[in-house]
């Protein structure tokens, strides 16, 4: 686990904060756990909401560095969670995903998410009633697992640098996703012209409405 915080930690610092970017910090509060295949005996899922163990409290915080490679439709994002999964066991992961902002209007905006994600969780094979078929490794006292993370995003401008957000995020367990609510600070807002345009000599601001958040081509 040190060696993945460590690993996202150089990766991040590798970008110029400089450039368009942002962070995130996202409060984890509900985990959804709708794969039968994979769901465990509902007696071991301490903090459920449901009787099937569909709906559980699994809360946490996340942190996100957003690195935007294409004016504000395509960034890189690396995220780090850390929250009591299902059994109440401490667990987290290290994910980087390739965003699309697929819609945007005034001061809403939605992005879609994927990319590759280390989930890692304390060993849930000390539990009775653990039926190990969800394809984790044990790795001391953790257990870790690689999957193909996926996210949501709504976000809604509410200052110049500033947004909230909802969104949901599967990859932090398998056969699960969480729901959590956060802030994204930008550092700066300032779209990078990668392409010849009449207005290049007007620097975009996201502060800007008459813009709406992108550069009119």
């Amino acid at each position: 686990m040190k060696k993945a915080l460590i690993s996202l930690v150089i990766l991040a610092s590798s970008f110029n904060l400089f450039a368009q970017s942002s962070m995130e910090f996202r409060l984890m509060l509900f985990g959804l756990h709708p794969d039968r295949a994979v769901r465990q005996d509902p007696s071991m899922y301490e903090n459920r909401m449901d009787d099937n163990g569909t709906f559980i409290f699994e809360p946490g915080l996340m942190f996100s560095y957003q690195k935007y490679i294409y004016l504000t439709t395509l960034s890189l994002q690396f995220s780090q969670t850390m929250f009591s999964d299902a059994a109440a066991k401490m667990a987290g992961s290290t994910s980087m995903l390739l965003k699309y902002q697929f819609f945007h209007k005034y001061k809403f905006a939605m992005s879609f998410g994927m990319g590759p994600s280390l989930s890692y969780r304390q060993d849930w094979n000390k539990i009775n009633q653990y039926v190990p078929n969800d394809g984790y490794i044990i790795n001391g006292v953790w257990q870790t697992k690689w999957m193909l993370a996926a996210e949501l995003s709504m976000y809604l401008y509410v200052r110049s640098n500033s947004d909230i957000s909802l969104s949901i995020h599967h990859g932090s367990s398998y056969g699960a996703g969480s729901i959590a609510i956060g802030y994204r600070y930008w550092f700066n807002s300032v779209a990078n012209i990668r392409t010849n345009c009449n207005d290049c000599g007007n620097k975009f601001s996201k502060g800007k409405f008459k813009h709406w958040w992108k550069r009119h081509m």
